[in-house]
């Protein structure tokens, strides 16, 4: 019977005098990155090497273009797992808008997943901002230097 009138003691009806929680309006893109993955056996690890990634960025025609650099080989990332590096086993991530969620359109690689293929050279994504406002993107590789 205690534990009964504490629970009920202790519940809130509050409905009123709450903040109001910013709704946000942006579907923007502002940076794109790239990576490559691989599984160390002996460690039993998946390891990470970033891209050297310059971004051209067009925010009013939402283009990106991307011209993306293999770093040199150092440490675990050797020039056997470099020379494996190709646009069709890529990773991709990108910054976006807060509360913004991305969606690939016509085939494009899905975001964070590996491998991917960008050996097409040009993706679109929908970028719905936190209220519902949709952009489509376009995503273009320019260059790939090893």
């Amino acid at each position: 019977m205690v534990f009964a009138v504490l629970a009920l003691m202790n519940t809130s009806c509050l409905k009123m005098g709450l903040d109001e929680l910013e709704t946000y309006d942006l579907n923007d893109i502002t940076n794109v990155r790239f990576e490559y993955r691989w599984y160390e056996e002996s460690a039993e690890q998946m390891n990470v090497m970033e891209m050297t990634v310059s971004n051209d960025i067009d925010a009013e025609g939402r283009v990106i273009e991307c011209s993306i650099t293999v770093p040199a080989a150092t440490g675990k990332f050797t020039d056997e797992i470099r020379s494996q590096v190709s646009l069709n086993a890529l990773a991709i991530n990108v910054d976006a808008s807060t509360a913004a969620r991305i969606a690939p359109v016509d085939g494009a690689p899905v975001m964070g997943v590996f491998p991917s293929d960008f050996s097409a050279g040009e993706f679109k994504y929908t970028v719905m901002a936190g209220n519902g406002d949709k952009a489509e993107w376009t995503i273009r590789i320019v260059d790939f230097r090893k």
